[in-house]
């Protein structure tokens, strides 16, 4: 059982509705493809060895991001040195494979996810002063646009907006630009990659405060009145995070109908559903549920037909990051237990949640 009551909706602990399922056979981006849905994993090139890995991704998904591969943070960790060497080997499988390629991200609002040594020298910059930022954003764009112009969409700024205020975080860039940074990123962006997709994207979920929900639509309202080039929202979809907790669907469903609104494409750009709030151990209950609550998500964010795109973050609990040594205690399982929460386990099988992903795929009104 999960620790907190989460309201109506849906219901966990429950079997999962007896639909008409997409058969075994068929993969998820066909199935998705079936309504005008694209459908993909991030992965990381440390896999790209692992012939189950490969042959995995290759079967279920259209398209793949660069889990940390684009990152300015790890493509250029020291100044004017680059190591595009991961990046790189992604953009082969993807080629090989036939897939296409999402970029994430060109800005991340946030120093710690951002260059030491960008960070260090922004902070020296009198504000008002962006000559010589604007410059190493120009300098970066360029070499992206140019050494993987097969990229057709791009998280262009992540997450700018602080969750816990709804206010633009408080980085070095938005300390010397302001919320212009934003506008400049996008510019760039849209000169260097004039055929991608240029993505805002960010954390905003169902839970029961409209906080972050309602700063997004007044940034996104700010940017498109000044004409900021932005294509689509990307709505990271942790969903995890939500589990056992007050939701607000109808609060959601406005939010996507605001944006819809707004004349925009939303994608799902991380899309996995962390089990730590599920008390039960026995793996086969814990899939149940969040395999649930995934449909629930998916059931009611997909009537959206601007919902263009699913990303998962993670294909399989094998690869995922939620078991890596780096992740968050905070975010671990109290009972010590590995996290669950995609639609492939640890054994390269299906779990209930790849049924379920499938199954609201095949519910979702068709796209044009």
């Amino acid at each position: 059982m999960v620790r907190a009551t989460i309201g109506a909706g849906f219901a966990l602990g429950n079997p999962l509705p007896a639909l008409a399922s997409a058969r075994p056979d068929r993969s998820l981006a066909a199935v998705a493809a079936t309504r005008g849905i694209s459908f993909g994993s991030a992965v990381s090139a440390k896999w790209l060895d692992n012939e189950h890995f490969t042959r995995l991704v290759s079967r279920e998904c259209d398209t793949i991001t660069t889990e940390n591969g684009l990152k300015w943070k790890y493509l250029e960790p020291e100044k004017d040195i680059r190591d595009g060497a991961p990046a790189m080997a992604l953009a082969k499988f993807a080629g090989r494979s036939r897939l296409a390629m999402r970029g994430h991200c060109f800005i991340w609002n946030h120093d710690q996810r951002m260059p030491a040594w960008l960070v260090e020298m922004t902070n020296k910059l009198p504000r008002g002063r962006k000559q010589s930022l604007s410059r190493r954003m120009w300098r970066h764009a360029a070499y992206l646009g140019r050494t993987f112009p097969a990229i057709r969409s791009w998280d262009v700024v992540n997450e700018a907006i602080d969750p816990r205020n709804g206010q633009i975080r408080h980085s070095a860039m938005h300390r010397l630009m302001g919320e212009r940074f934003i506008d400049l990123a996008f510019d760039i962006m849209k000169a260097k990659a004039p055929k991608a997709q240029l993505v805002y994207n960010d954390t905003m979920d169902w839970r029961a405060s409209p906080l972050h929900r309602n700063a997004t639509l007044h940034l996104l309202d700010r940017l498109l009145s000044r004409n900021v080039p932005i294509d689509a929202l990307g709505i990271q979809s942790h969903i995890g995070n939500t589990l056992g907790k007050p939701r607000d669907e109808t609060g959601w469903r406005l939010f996507l109908d605001e944006v819809a609104g707004m004349g925009i494409d939303i994608i799902l750009t991380e899309l996995d559903c962390s089990d730590r709030n599920i008390d039960d151990p026995d793996p086969l209950r814990r899939d149940a549920e969040t395999a649930a609550f995934t449909k629930g998500y998916l059931d009611l964010t997909l009537d959206f037909p601007n919902v263009k795109q699913i990303i998962l973050w993670s294909l399989t609990d094998r690869v995922s990051y939620m078991n890596r040594p780096g992740y968050p205690d905070y975010k671990r399982r109290p009972d010590g237990l590995p996290l669950r929460g995609h639609p492939y386990d640890e054994h390269w099988r299906p779990t209930k949640m790849r049924s379920a992903i499938a199954d609201a795929l095949l519910a979702a009104p068709q796209r044009l």
